[in-house]
């Protein structure tokens, strides 16, 4: 059984939903179908006997499109191609709106005002008819189907009473119509785009290129996709690793915040296993490449927040379900109101506006249109700030919330190190200890040396001599004459001395004595405070589940509040399961209903 997403063009409405579900459920082989309309796109999951082309054939005898080639259009193009029309139509229906404001002196013909609503109506609003005609040679209606009876026969009955001689005529209903749908179209397809990149920019976590290790022990550099299990790449430092593998040889620092979540970098040596996207410091490693492209934890996690996108939850299978009958009913509503309004009055004149009143106001179905919209655009605007979804569902039922849980680094704090506090063991001034730390971590690029730089930034840094990385230790120098190491216990060969420090120590040998020491620790946000009183306020239970030590997990729910802090945190709370992996260290859960 094979799984495969297709984009899918002509979908407008809730209505165009079910029909195309329908068609691909009918072809023999196809198990299982979601189509996801603010994402346009639909993933089958079919048997050997079925093709693509298949799938393409029973879609497009619908009046749909499924898009077989991948990358055969540009960027946003609907996006963009919305807009222009959208800012056409309004700039055509501007003008016949102007009329209807008082104390405007504008007086225009009402041929003008026949040409200018037709060409918002049959130009920039040409695809409600074609998508209309399409269906209706199939017997069946959408969304369009309203629009285009709408303003087609507002713009018809203006022409006529126009000929009649009339002086209110109702060429701005059609047009702003028209324009007003149109924007929201643009907006939609804004929102889409929007909830795209969010894939987009986990995807791109990973490098586009690996230096492949040959036979003969040379490297050549090529395409990660080219790159085969079994395969063996360098990755030197600074660089981000291709693919999922276990380390070969060497010895570096890996930081995989972005990937898990965790601030400090994770010494990796042979045996060791890496990720795909994660960034290599302070040495270079030889990778055996294990899972590649689609196989990796970083796709993978990707899949994750697209399966999220095309779940439906309950409150959209509902929309799709009214949204099914509802194109029907209101044209059977709209003639009925046409046949009631004549009989009573016997004059067309009288009848036709309630009828069409009838269908303008209905076209735009909110239902059909702004849930998926409203919950596409939800889920690509958590994923941008780090939150995984993984049931679209869940937005519905927050109500039922009670107990949140939420993951320490990178959500409640800032995810990187800073100095918290610098303490100086032979009468040294804190300053001058912090510049000579970050003068020899001046060109590292771990990320316990961007803290120390950062707290240095205001002092003037001495130049180093005989810099030296060391991978899971500290880094070496000489400045004015003297030997300095800075790193941690097992590097320096000694004790810190710093039982209740939480955090993680730094420390400073000269000469091979030991000057100071720097406790550094994952900042709080700024806005973590104010969060947890907001959610405090609504009755909610809150709870700190994390990796970390338990202390630290521990001394972070004192400082906020929280109800439980627990550290030590891998793949189960309280009997449940719990998955520590999160993008852009950021994750939450609920012990509650939801």
């Amino acid at each position: 059984m094979e799984s495969q997403t297709f984009q899918v063009d002509g979908m407008t409405c809730a209505s165009c939903v079910f029909r195309i579900e329908k068609a691909l459920k009918a072809v023999p082989g196809v198990a299982a179908v979601s189509v996801n309309l603010a994402l346009n796109e639909a993933t089958v999951a079919y048997g050997p006997a079925v093709t693509p082309e298949i799938l393409a054939k029973a879609v497009a005898d619908r009046g749909y499109t499924l898009v077989l080639e991948t990358g055969s259009r540009p960027e946003n193009a609907e996006a963009r191609i919305l807009g222009f029309k959208a800012l056409a139509a309004w700039l055509l229906a501007l003008p016949l709106m102007a009329l209807m404001l008082p104390g405007v002196a504008l007086h225009l013909d009402w041929r003008i005002q026949g040409v200018l609503a037709g060409l918002v109506v049959f130009g920039t609003g040409l695809g409600f008819f074609q998508r209309a005609l399409r269906l209706l040679s199939q017997g069946e209606s959408s969304m369009d189907t309203l629009v285009a009876m709408g303003a087609g026969t507002a713009w018809i009955a203006g022409v006529v009473e126009g000929m009649a001689g009339a002086h209110h005529l109702p060429f701005e209903t059609a047009g702003m119509l028209v324009a007003f749908l149109l924007l929201g179209k643009w907006l939609e397809a804004k929102a889409k785009g929007k909830s795209a990149d969010s894939l987009k920019a986990l995807l791109k976590l990973a490098p586009a290129t690996a230096f492949r290790i040959a036979p003969d022990g040379t490297d050549l550099e090529v395409p990660v996709p080219e790159l085969l299990p079994g395969d063996r790449v360098r990755v030197r430092p600074g660089s981000k690793i291709p693919a999922d593998g276990a380390v070969l040889a060497g010895q570096a620092d890996v930081d995989e915040a972005q990937l898990t979540g965790e601030p400090l970098p994770v010494p990796k040596r042979a045996g060791d296993r890496v990720l795909a996207g994660a960034t290599v410091h302070g040495g270079a490693l030889e990778v055996a490449v294990q899972a590649v492209g689609a196989h990796s934890w970083l796709a993978q996690l990707a899949a994750q927040v697209a399966q999220a996108q095309t779940s439906k939850p309950r409150v959209q299978a509902l929309a799709d379900k009214v949204s099914g009958v509802f194109v029907p009913v209101i044209l059977v509503l709209s003639l009925l109101t046409f046949v009631g309004w004549y009989l009573h009055t016997g004059l067309l004149a009288e009848a036709w506006r309630p009828a069409v009143t009838l269908l303008l106001i209905a076209c735009p179905c909110a239902l059909g249109l702004a849930t998926p919209v409203a919950l596409t655009t939800a889920l690509g605007t958590a994923a941008r700030h780090g939150l995984l979804v993984r049931e679209a569902d869940a937005f519905g039922q927050l109500a039922n919330l009670t107990d949140l849980a939420f993951d320490k680094t990178g959500t409640l704090t800032e995810g990187r190190p800073a100095v918290q506090e610098v303490r100086a063991l032979q009468g040294a001034a804190p300053d001058a200890l912090l510049a000579l730390a970050a003068a020899l971590e001046r060109d590292s690029e771990h990320p316990l040396a961007l803290g120390i730089r950062e707290a240095a930034r205001h002092l003037v840094l001495e130049p180093v001599q005989d810099f030296r990385a060391h991978p899971g230790g500290g880094v070496s120098g000489i400045l004015a004459g003297r030997a300095y190491r800075l790193g941690n216990e097992a590097f320096l060969g000694t004790d810190f001395a710093w039982p209740d420090a939480a955090g993680t120590l730094v420390g400073l040998q000269e000469d091979g004595q030991l000057v100071g020491l720097f406790r550094l620790a994952d900042g709080l946000r700024p806005e973590a405070l104010e969060l947890v009183r907001e959610l405090k306020a609504q009755g909610l239970r809150l709870h700190l589940w994390s990796g970390d030590r338990p202390e630290a997990a521990e001394s972070l729910a004192q400082t906020l509040g929280l109800d439980q802090g627990l550290g030590g945190m891998t793949r189960k709370v309280s009997g449940r399961r719990w998955s520590s992996c999160r993008p852009r260290a950021a994750s939450w859960a609920s012990s509650g209903t939801a």
